[in-house]
């Protein structure tokens, strides 16, 4: 579909709902609060919902108060537009709010999308969805604000790692330069988000690295992190974000794997590559997607299962694809 098939939708709503994914990421926080700026600015009543607690490491953007979770949503909106979710399941409680919007979008950027709504914007080339939002802003708007180029380069400076993935494109750095001249602050947002964690997220690193293990002739590292080491160092889940890349960073590795104990049967798997490796083939064995190089899934087993499972599934894959 085009992107004057959203835009028409907006025009067409004057209560719009906007859900992002569970456990959001600053992608998904970042395109909603954008979005949402923009609807501000055209009149339009705009609500902001997620199942999961916003990460702290996102609470300086302006409006994130704004979205809130699924308790009580004013039913049946003109318009609910998913930000960031390949599936319906992603969206978690807020599903039921689509369900019972009058129309529904979808605009998003990864792979596995399974076009799920009644408009679906997936741009598959896209580094973020924030980069997606930022070409819808330009229908609805002539020009952004300082929030917005906020939450924009947040959306997009997370989702590339600091512009360091493959995904990365000349398109990502224009929009980017676009975001700079709104009024983003390029110093301020990088200490915000890579240069400020808290002694808990140390502590939790040091753990996790003490897990770190090397196969495949040291092609293959994995890390992992259980609820017990949370409690110990006194982090939550929201700590774990970004340590994947601690994996992946060590010279040789084609495949990072990060695994999370989120309860005694059930085990979050994330996957990393540079170019090698297609961490989406190896998440949909387990019912997950995303990229060709960050994928992810969730796997119904204890954690040593699960560890056991993937590296089965591992060994399969560089048999039959990395001979």
């Amino acid at each position: 579909m085009k992107m004057t098939d959203i835009v028409e939708a907006i025009n067409e709503s004057n209560s719009i709902a906007l859900i992002t994914h569970i456990n959001p990421d600053g992608d998904a926080v970042g395109s909603l609060i954008a979005l949402m700026h923009a609807l501000d600015k055209m009149g339009k009543s705009v609500y902001g919902y997620c199942q999961d607690d916003i990460p702290r490491s996102l609470s300086f953007l302006e409006g994130v108060k704004r979205i809130t979770k699924p308790i009580n949503p004013i039913e049946g909106y003109d318009l609910a537009i998913a930000l960031d979710c390949s599936d319906r399941e992603r969206m978690g409680d807020c599903v039921s709010i689509m369900d019972k919007a009058m129309r529904s979008a979808n605009i998003d950027h990864h792979i596995s999308n399974t076009y799920y709504a009644d408009i679906n914007i997936v741009h598959g080339n896209a580094s973020a969805t924030g980069e997606i939002v930022y070409e819808l802003v330009q229908f609805l708007e002539d020009t952004g604000d300082k929030n917005m180029a906020e939450a924009l380069y947040t959306a997009i400076v997370t989702d590339t790692g600091g512009f360091s993935f493959s995904n990365t494109s000349a398109r990502t750095h224009r929009v980017i330069a676009s975001l700079i001249e709104w009024g983003a602050e390029v110093s301020k947002l990088s200490n915000r988000l890579f240069k400020n964690h808290s002694l808990e997220w140390t502590r939790l690193l040091g753990e996790a690295i003490n897990t770190l293990k090397t196969y495949h002739g040291g092609r293959v590292s994995t890390l992992y992190v259980t609820r017990e080491m949370l409690q110990r160092v006194g982090a939550t889940e929201e700590h774990i974000n970004g340590m994947i890349q601690y994996g992946k960073d060590i010279a040789g590795v084609d495949l990072a794997v990060f695994f999370k104990e989120v309860d005694p049967s059930t085990t979050k798997v994330s996957f990393r590559s540079d170019s090698l490796v297609d961490v989406s083939a190896l998440a949909q064995r387990f019912g997950g997607g995303g990229h060709k190089r960050a994928s992810g899934c969730t796997i119904n087993q204890p954690l040593c299962k699960a560890k056991k499972d993937t590296m089965e599934a591992i060994d399969y894959y560089f048999k039959e694809t990395m001979k």
